[in-house]
């Protein structure tokens, strides 16, 4: 079984996952909380990480594409550029669970491969790699390959530590904690 990506209508996510399990099919939708302006002032709210995308695993025959495309809410089943339908690896689906479960704020950007590549190395998301960005806070951009995004989590810099590729393995080391004299 292969895990696949469903392009939904507008706001149809929830409603698109609660049919597929309906239906007997494994499915997954990444949620992140988000914060809102209403009346009463700022609110959490849990929205979908991904709009307009939910995962489904399944053997993908002919039967199955067409009981999946024929669900309401579901416009189609995401596809490369050459046609072939996209085939998200177990991977990146178990790195999706994980930062989602982490119970940290999570939002989707761009998908940015550039800069320098860490490791997480303590903390709820010890083991994951991305590339770092540093405006005024210091942010881990985790790429989803698959959707060709990236999902960007606030992070403490002690947390990190840079991934050197030297020769066969990839080993993390410790991160400079700021400048030397003479670093210029």
């Amino acid at each position: 079984m292969k895990w696949y990506v469903l392009y939904t209508r507008h706001h149809h996510e929830r409603a698109v996952y609660e049919r597929l399990s309906v239906k007997g099919f494994q499915s997954y939708l990444p949620l992140a909380m988000a914060w809102r302006k209403s009346n009463r002032g700022l609110r959490k709210v849990v929205t979908p990480l991904f709009p307009r995308h939910v995962f489904v695993r399944c053997y993908l025959e002919m039967y199955a594409h067409l009981e999946l495309i024929s669900i309401p809410g579901v416009m189609r089943i995401l596809e490369d550029a050459q046609g072939r339908l996209r085939v998200v690896p177990e991977d990146e689906m178990r790195l999706l669970r994980r930062l989602c479960d982490a119970n940290i704020s999570l939002e989707r950007t761009g998908y940015e491969l550039q800069g320098e590549l860490v490791e997480v190395v303590q903390g709820r998301l010890r083991g994951i790699s991305g590339v770092i960005r540093e405006e005024t806070k210091t942010t881990l951009l985790v790429p989803i390959h698959t959707l060709q995004t990236s999902v960007a989590v606030e992070i403490n810099r002690a947390q990190l530590m840079p991934c050197v590729n030297g020769g066969e393995e990839s080993r993390p080391r410790p991160f400079p904690m700021g400048r030397q004299q003479g670093d210029d």
